[in-house]
């Protein structure tokens, strides 16, 4: 009968009785193979038993042990927490606020101080950059992109009338202001939200924003109300005033040029420069004939496309001839001094 190694182990350690201490015994003598295992076996239990060394229990441990449990009062007062413990025994340290961030001082230093102030100063100085300009960028695409909305209507305009024309400006009245096509697209439906026809950032910069005039109010209000309703134009997107040919001022022509100005964000002219009026940088917005916006500034411009604010006369008024463009402020007239007839766009 072959014994398997519990077998073996048992012997080794005596806990078999007589009949199998003999039979392991005989598989010995039998199996030469089996005692070299047997003596493998041996050898590493003589190595375990070597690293256990017996220590003895205290001294009078079960005598102590005993009593505390025939006392239930000396037993509770082992387990009650409320005993005080022994003046001399070690106590916790108590934790003290910021004791983990400042090496267990709770106070700052001067030096922990002017470090804390130098890492806010430098964060400020890496994220409100960033915010500035992000701002700026999204003022700008929003700008943008109204413009691109007023060109769009501007073109359905044109599309709509036999000589593909802009709106025209009148030479008198109260339509006689450049930004006097803001409230004609509206009232025609080319355009359903007012704000689309100002950019952002001039409207931000205003404290008391004006409303924009419908053209029933401009033509229905007494004279001396209809400059301070024009005034509600001021922001709206500079407009080309057109051009006089023969005496006769007309309304620009649709072309799809490339170069022709249409609109553009707020520009002034004050004595005689020119001044951006919608971004933080100088730069503006311009929608040319073709449909096309590009965002530029003065610095950009050739000499030449500076006069998209004057004309060859070197005023803000309407053009001396058909490709003499001028996209002037909301509230600009087309002339300066003689009045000449307008077209019907």
């Amino acid at each position: 009968m072959t014994k398997t190694r519990e077998h073996w182990l048992g012997y080794l350690m005596g806990a078999l009785d007589e009949t199998e201490q003999a039979l392991v015994e005989r598989q010995i003598a039998e199996d030469p193979r089996t005692a070299d295992e047997m003596e493998q076996l041996r050898t590493h239990l003589n190595l375990l038993s070597d690293g256990l060394d017996e220590a003895a229990p205290p001294v009078g441990l079960a005598t102590r042990t005993c009593a505390l449990l025939d006392n239930p009062a000396l037993f509770a007062e082992v387990l009650d927490p409320a005993i005080p413990e022994d003046e001399n025994a070690p106590t916790l340290k108590e934790k003290q606020p910021f004791e983990s961030i400042g090496g267990g001082n709770p106070n700052f230093t001067m030096m922990d101080m002017m470090v804390a102030i130098g890492a806010c100063i430098a964060a400020v100085a890496i994220f409100f950059p960033a915010l500035a300009s992000s701002r700026m960028l999204a003022t700008r695409l929003q700008c943008e992109n109204n413009l691109r909305q007023v060109g769009m209507a501007l073109q359905e305009f044109a599309t709509g009338n036999a000589e593909k024309r802009y709106p025209a400006v009148a030479s008198t009245g109260p339509l006689s202001v450049a930004g006097s096509y803001a409230p004609r697209l509206l009232n025609a439906g080319y355009l359903q939200h007012p704000e689309v026809v100002r950019c952002v950032e001039s409207s931000q910069n205003l404290i008391q924003p004006q409303p924009l005039p419908t053209v029933e109010q401009l033509l229905k209000a007494p004279e001396s109300e209809v400059e301070k309703l024009q005034q509600g134009l001021a922001t709206v997107y500079n407009y080309n005033l057109g051009n006089l040919r023969d005496g006769k001022l007309q309304a620009p022509l649709m072309k799809g040029r490339s170069l022709y100005p249409v609109a553009s964000d707020v520009v002034v002219v004050q004595d005689g420069q020119i001044a951006p009026q919608g971004h933080e940088d100088g730069r503006f917005n311009i929608l040319f004939d073709d449909g096309h916006v590009e965002f530029i500034s003065l610095e950009d411009l050739p000499s030449s496309m500076k006069h998209y604010f004057l004309n060859d006369k070197g005023q803000v008024a309407a053009g001396v001839n058909e490709d003499d463009a001028v996209i002037a402020n909301g509230i600009a007239h087309p002339f300066t001094d003689e009045v000449p007839a307008t077209s019907d766009n």
